[in-house]
């Protein structure tokens, strides 16, 4: 496995793991759209990424965390809450549907590597 390989398979990887968690967040987040008073959260992990990848360097793509914060937009409804319903839902199938695209990736550079271990 080259080194381009090692740093796309920990950049895959840790884009799985953030997707993940940003949905786990958001299904949260809709689970209690009818609890008064709740606040979503947001993750973020966008600006860390893009500056760990521009580094290059492998150790700073791992040691990545993603950033989990209640939300300080003020509730559109009666009893508090802020989850916007809609909203949540695309975001949801937006991180899911890139959650995919990460897997079929990860899969494709896998059966690359298992191809060329076969000779084929």
């Amino acid at each position: 496995m080259s080194l381009s390989d090692t740093k796309g398979v920990a950049l895959l990887s840790k884009l799985l793991d953030l997707t993940a968690t940003k949905n786990k967040v958001i299904a949260n987040n809709i689970a209690n759209v009818n609890t008064p008073g709740f606040k979503k959260s947001d993750v973020s992990f966008e600006k860390e990424l893009l500056k760990a990848v521009e580094s290059k360097d492998i150790s700073k793509i791992k040691n990545l965390h993603e950033s989990i914060t209640l939300s300080t937009a003020k509730g559109t409804r009666k009893n508090g809450n802020n989850v916007d319903l809609d909203q949540e839902l695309v975001s949801f199938y937006q991180m899911s549907d890139r959650h995919n695209i990460y897997l079929e990736l990860m899969s494709k550079k896998f059966s690359g590597m298992v191809a060329a271990i076969q000779g084929k």
